[in-house]
Parts: structure tokens; C-alpha cells; sequence
């Protein structure tokens, strides 16, 4: 190292000595701040003896899973400058009761420990006893905010009476102690550029939009498979009641200009972006009605179902009790259609019937490959040609392995390699003859099985071994894929697939949880840790998935226990496409909820994953919610500074020296800026180390997120030299730090030498 200098960053959110005052969420009164949300039948906030000091005290009857709950609904109490949670309990006339303490974030529970254990001698009758709540790594309390404190029953029984005072959050006296770790980033040795595409999201609002400027944004999903640009109406399809709906009313565009593709596609260019667009290939289409709803599955013509439209909660106002769900109970749905076969059979090995044999008409007509030219067309006449700056990114449809179960109405057969490949090579056919600079996306698999066979073998329950993996030479239906992409390639001198397009989401219970819908369980401690270690799913082929994919075995050679996504594609595109592989898209996935601490955490890591791997676009399913914290591990990338500064350029050799506790990635701007990413997984602060294989001169500047601070400067200082510490980096954290360019630019390495 070269002139090296120690450089010390003192960090924003970390607990220092006295920097907060006391929560007194109970003495002789509840807090002003907080809202009682009890849910016990037998208490009292105002017992007037025994009291511990002063009075009243809390009188509580803990039985039948009943508990004492307070939340703070103004406020979020950081959990780094709390160092232990006291109050004191009376056992009144018994002793030992079982109850548990729980700390809170809004549903979450950061921890839930046993009050007896923690209490000094225990819950003890006539005797008032002090318990402690230490904030420490063991108790999963070094990181993220709280809100809400609950005391509850544990027996589900019925226990003798409690008596509760002096409720205190006690402010932090000393730092939480740190680990060490240590970081090099090598910047003379090889790279490759960073593609703009993978910070890209799917769908999204003008809300959205509003902090960041996603640089591609998809529109596709399953109402896209069926989608009428003519008349500018989608099917719903298995997602709502199978029914198509008009995009827009009739009167508000004349389509296909201002439709919903064209609205959406004007979006994403006023925020400077660009658009993905998904095209259908099943083959079929909604009806041309923009003024009328249609569905697949009529009660009146199909029989008695299980639910319809009118079942929905708040729907009187617009429901249709003829559209059904396309399930059904034999013992009432006996009706036959005209070849006398039942409409309502059984379906799997779970007891379930649905509807068969309905009429596509209902709904649909069919339309050739040839129908999307004209749509193309108008792109062009609207936007320009591709080479021009007009649309360029279309997708071969969305998961079209799964048409017989999202769009079994129209297409209850289950499709094979052949189907899949045949109507996208068909469209990719006529996307590049009408836009020959056009970058199309296929096949778009759906998920990790969707790498391996066809929905034809899984239909069969038979996916590794089925008749029709079998009939394509025993492999693996993206492996094939490759191979008639690139021999087509070969034969004619065109490349119909620009990306190789695969959808992923991590399987472990709880990991991917939309939008915080259960949120009190996905991050949980173990949830959370589980989510943080599931990124290794996508370059780690050592890795086994802590999932039902474990239970896969090694079978073939192919250990599909170790989903090792990203090397495996690439091995497969090397033999099928030697010196001229596709691109790498992920254009769905999702690793967590958009509030969640380790959920934006995760998402921020898997960001940086994508630029070190050398995927070329991405899309997260959706885009996050406005000023969440999913929304905070974008602006990481590209708005870090409030201006929309980007984090952009060649990826770089970096390494950690304990990767499970802290990631760390570097993308360098030549001649600009080294953008040092630093992911402290672990629930306890860190101090880093970073060592640069070149010498840097100038102002340095650290941005940073974690589960209690929404993103934001984080510190600033001048560097001469090759070293830079950071002291207690907080637990679970995101942060950036901006570097000076090396001394000299390493000049040598501007025409790209690897």
C-alpha cells in the first residue's frame, strides 16, 4: 500500500453515550405517545396497590392468550440507541407465571423472550422483582426501530394476577460492540461493464417515479399474455374471475393510439427510461368489445361454481354473478356439455375440481403471429424506429409454462418445448422483419423448475424423467432452448432471442412476501437471516436452498438442490452458443416486503449481485412502494445523493473476509468515482477495513439505509492513500461510499484490457 492514510467515518444512526432520553412508557401513567391496544378482558391501567413506586401501577389477569399491547403510531424508536427494555412485576398471590415479553415494529416482532427468564428470581408472589430485556445480538435487538411493546398470556390457560410498573426503554451508555472486518478491492484487475438495465422494475406509478428514475421499467405479467391492442383490452385470466377488461373506456383514446400499452410506454420515457414490452404468443386474444366485460366460465352455461365476481368483499357495485372462478363441487355442479362428458372433473391429487371443456369463444379469438406486425408499426409511427430512440424491448410473452393453469380457459393443454419454442421463434420472426433493431426477450420462464421441463412433464408429475424432456434428448428445457436459438442463428445469420429471459424467486417460507402481507413472520429473525443467505442462490453452486428445493437431490449429475442460477445458465449457454452467448435477464423477481429491514437489504445486495455476475437486465416484481425502504435500496443505485447521481460504470474485483457477514462489491467510473458497496448483514455493527490496490487523492462521501433510517448522507471526508476505515458499521445495513478517482486514472485500462 501506498501512502496510506486512516481514515475514520463516523456513522449516522449509531448509538453514542446519552444521545436519547429514556422511554418512559409507564410510570404511574401510559406515556402520552402511546395508544393502548389491550386485547385482555381483565385489566387495569390505573391499580392502585400494590404499586412499585409511586401510583397506580398495571393490574393485568393473564389468561387464554390475552395481552397487554401499547404502539407509538407517531413515532419509530431506533433499536441501536436503546441498550435494554427494565420494568417490574409482582406475582400477587402465585408465582411463575408464563408470560412473554414482545418488541415490536408495527406487526413485526424483533423479539419475544420469556419474562420469568429474565426477571431476577424469577415471578415471585407478594414480591415485586426486576426484569431486563438486554439489547443485544442474542436477543436480536442491535438493529431497525420499534413501536410497540406486548406483554402476553403464554399458558392459553387461565394464571394468577400480575402486577406491572415502571415500564422504561433505557437509553444506550456504551457502543454496541463491533466486529471486524476487511475489504480489498483490486482495481488493476479484470472488469466488465455494468449494465443500466438491471436496476430496472415491473409496472409502477407516477408516485414511483417520482425519486426514481428507473432506467427500464417492464410491462407484462399474466394480463399481457391476452392483451387486444386494437381495441386496447386484457384478460384477467386466471388472476381475477377470467375476464376481459377494457383498458380504457370508450371515449378516452382511439386505439391503438393512447391505449394502455402507449400511456404506459409515454410514463417511462417522460422519466428517461425506456420500456419493456411484452407481446403474446399463445395465440389468442380478447374479443374486439371495448364497451362490454366477457368471461371465461358462465354459472348460467357452466353450472353452479365455487365463487363469482359477487363473492368479492365490496363488489355489489360492479360485480357480474355469472363470471365464476372455474371451480366447482361435482355433488352440484352435475351439468354435461353436448358430447355428454361432465364440465366439473377433478383436477390434481388434492381433492379439487374445476371446469373444463368451456368455450375459448367466450372470451377469445384466435390471431396469427402476423397481427403484432401492425402494432410495431404504430410503435414506430408514434416513437420512432428502434435505431432512432423508439421502443425496442419486447418480450415473447410471460410464462407461457403456465398457460394451462393462468390461462386454462382458453388453453387447458399443457404446453411442451416444442409449443413454447415454435409460437416465440413465430413472433420473434415478425418483431425483427418489422423492427430489425428490436431486442427480444424469451422464453420467460416462470420460475426455478421452469429451467429444468416442461409444463407437459410436470403436468405428469414426472419433472426430471418425463416423455417429453425425454424426447428432446434427456435436457433440460432451457438448455435446449438455447440450442434452437443459437442454431437458428447459424443457419440464417438472424438471432431471434437478444436475451435469454428467466423469472426468480427465492422458495424459502416467508423470503418473498409482497408488499408486507405478512410481514410479522417474513422478518422474523430466522426469516430474516434465511433471506439474507437465499442471495447465494444466485451464484453460489455450492450453496443448497434452505427450501423444497433441498429435497431435490443431485440426481443426473445435476444437483438441483443447489439452484446456483447464474453459473448454471452461463455453462449451459457456453456449449449451446460457443463465442456468442445471449444476454442474462431476471425481468421478475423479488427477495422481500418493501417495508422490511432485511427485505430492502436483501434487495439493495441483490442489485450488486447482478452488476458483479454480469446480468444484463432485471426487473423487480413490483416496483416498490414510494418512500419505502425497497424504494431506499434503488435510490442506492440511482438517486444515492438526492440529485440522481448513479452509481454506474465497470464492475471490480472486491473481496471480504467474511462474506456472510459483509458484502462488498465496487463499480468504478473511470476517471470519476470508486462506488464501494458495503452490505452488513450480520445484527451486529461492524468496523471495515478497505484496502485499494491504487493510491486515491480527494473528497470522499458514504450515503446509507438500514431498517430505523430512510437513505441519507452518512458521512464525508478527504483521502490520500490506499486505506479508508469505517468504524460500527450499524447492523443490517446498505451503504455507499463515494471515492475519488486513483491517482492517474490507471490510465491503461481505458481501452477495456482485461
Amino acid at each position: 500500500m501506498r501512502g496510506a492514510l486512516l481514515c475514520l467515518l463516523s456513522i449516522v444512526g449509531v448509538a453514542q453515550a446519552q444521545t436519547v432520553p429514556p422511554v418512559n412508557l409507564y410510570i404511574d401513567s401510559l406515556n402520552a405517545s402511546f395508544q393502548n391496544w389491550s386485547w385482555s378482558t381483565d385489566y387495569s391501567l390505573n391499580n392502585v396497590t400494590p404499586a412499585h413506586s409511586g401510583s397506580p401501577s398495571i393490574r393485568f389477569v393473564p389468561k387464554s392468550w390475552e395481552g397487554l399491547l401499547f404502539a407509538d403510531v407517531a413515532n419509530t424508536y431506533d433499536v441501536a440507541q436503546y441498550e435494554s427494555l427494565t420494568f417490574w412485576i409482582h406475582g400477587g398471590s402465585g408465582n411463575g407465571q408464563v408470560l412473554h415479553v414482545s418488541i415490536l415494529s408495527g406487526g413485526v416482532a424483533l423479539a419475544e423472550l420469556d419474562v420469568a427468564s429474565n426477571t431476577a428470581g424469577g415471578i415471585v408472589a407478594a414480591t415485586w422483582k426486576k426484569t431486563t430485556i438486554p439489547f443485544t445480538a442474542a436477543n436480536g435487538l442491535t438493529s431497525g426501530g420499534f413501536n410497540r411493546l406486548q406483554i402476553q398470556d403464554f399458558t392459553g390457560g387461565s394464571q394468577s394476577t400480575v402486577y406491572i410498573d415502571d415500564i422504561v426503554f433505557n437509553p444506550r451508555t456504551t457502543p454496541l460492540p463491533s466486529g471486524n472486518q476487511s475489504v480489498n478491492v483490486n482495481l488493476s484487475g479484470s472488469r466488465h461493464s455494468v449494465s443500466p438495465l438491471i436496476y430496472g422494475v415491473s409496472y409502477g406509478s407516477t408516485s414511483t417515479l417520482a425519486n426514481v428514475h428507473y432506467p427500464v421499467r417492464r410491462w407484462g405479467g399474466n394480463s399481457t399474455t391476452r392483451y387486444n391492442w386494437q381495441v386496447d383490452v386484457h384478460s384477467t385470466a386466471g388472476d381475477y374471475y377470467w375476464q376481459n377488461i377494457p383498458d380504457s373506456p370508450s371515449g378516452t383514446a382511439t386505439p391503438p393510439v393512447n391505449n394502455n400499452a402507449d400511456r404506459f410506454i409515454d410514463e417511462v420515457r417522460a422519466a428517461g427510461g425506456e420500456a419493456l414490452i411484452s407481446i403474446p404468443t399463445i395465440g389468442k386474444v380478447p374479443l374486439p368489445d371495448r364497451t362490454n366485460k366477457h368471461w371465461g366460465f358462465s354459472v348460467a352455461k357452466y353450472g353452479p361454481q365455487l365463487r363469482n365476481e359477487c363473492s368479492e368483499p365490496g363488489s355489489a357495485s360492479y360485480c357480474t354473478a355469472d363470471s365464476g372462478n372455474g371451480e366447482c363441487d361435482p355433488a352440484i355442479n352435475t351439468g354435461l356439455d353436448s358430447q355428454g362428458h361432465r364440465y366439473c372433473v377433478a383436477y390434481g391429487n388434492q381433492g379439487h375440481f374445476h371446469i373444463v371443456n368451456n368455450d375459448p369463444a367466450d372470451t377469445s379469438v384466435n390471431q396469427p403471429a402476423t397481427f403484432w406486425m401492425p402494432w410495431i408499426a404504430h410503435f414506430q409511427s408514434r416513437y420512432g424506429s428502434a435505431a432512432a430512440g423508439g421502443v425496442r424491448l419486447f418480450s415473447l410473452d410471460n410464462e407461457p409454462m403456465l398457460w394451462d393453469s393462468t390461462h386454462r380457459d382458453v388453453h387447458p393443454v399443457a404446453p411442451t418445448y416444442d409449443e413454447v419454442w415454435t409460437k416465440g421463434r413465430d413472433l420473434a420472426v415478425q418483431i425483427k422483419t418489422q423492427e430489425p433493431a428490436a431486442k427480444t426477450f424469451g422464453p420467460v420462464t416462470w420460475g426455478y423448475p421452469d429451467l429444468f421441463t416442461s409444463a407437459a412433464d410436470a403436468a405428469s408429475c414426472n419433472c426430471l424423467s418425463g416423455s417429453d424432456r425425454a424426447a428432446h434428448a434427456g435436457k433440460a428445457y432451457i438448455q435446449w432452448y438455447l440450442e434452437q436459438v443459437c442454431a437458428y442463428e447459424q443457419q440464417t445469420g438472424i438471432r431471434l432471442v437478444d436475451y435469454l429471459d428467466l423469472h426468480y424467486y427465492p422458495q424459502g417460507d416467508g423470503i418473498v412476501d409482497f408488499n408486507g402481507y405478512n410481514i410479522g413472520y417474513s422478518e422474523s429473525a430466522a426469516v430474516a437471516a434465511k433471506r439474507l443467505r437465499s442471495l447465494r442462490e444466485l451464484y453460489d453452486p455450492s450453496y443448497v436452498s434452505e427450501s423444497w428445493m433441498s429435497d431435490l437431490g443431485d440426481a443426473d449429475g445435476n444437483h438441483y438442490s443447489k439452484p446456483g442460477l447464474l453459473p448454471r445458465v452461463k455453462a449451459w449457454m457456453a456449449t449451446a452458443c460457443p463465442g456468442h452467448p445471449l444476454k442474462i435477464s431476471i425481468s421478475e423477481y423479488n427477495w422481500g416486503p418493501d417495508q422490511g429491514a432485511s427485505g430492502a437489504l436483501a434487495q439493495a445486495e441483490a442489485l450488486a449481485i447482478f452488476a458483479r455476475e454480469g446480468v444484463d437486465a432485471a426487473m423487480r416484481w413490483v416496483a416498490p412502494e414510494a418512500g419505502s425502504y425497497a424504494e431506499d435500496a434503488f435510490k442506492l443505485f440511482l438517486n444515492y445523493d438526492g440529485s440522481f447521481s448513479r452509481v454506474d460504470g465497470d464492475s471490480v474485483a472486491t473481496s471480504s473476509s467474511d462474506s456472510e457477514i459483509l458484502g462488498a462489491y465496487t463499480i468504478y467510473r473511470e476517471g470519476q468515482h470508486v462506488y464501494v458497496l458495503l452490505f452488513n448483514k450480520s445484527t451486529s455493527p461492524q468496523n471495515v477495513a478497505i484496502g485499494v490496490s491504487s493510491t486515491l487523492a480527494g473528497a470522499w462521501q458514504a450515503w446509507r439505509f438500514d431498517g430505523s433510517h430512510h437513505l441519507g448522507a452518512a458521512g464525508n471526508g478527504t483521502i490520500s492513500g490506499s486505506t479508508l476505515t469505517l468504524n460500527s458499521l450499524p447492523a443490517r445495513s446498505s451503504t455507499l461510499l463515494v471515492l475519488p478517482a486513483p491517482v492517474g486514472s490507471d490510465l491503461i485500462f481505458r481501452a477495456g484490457f482485461e
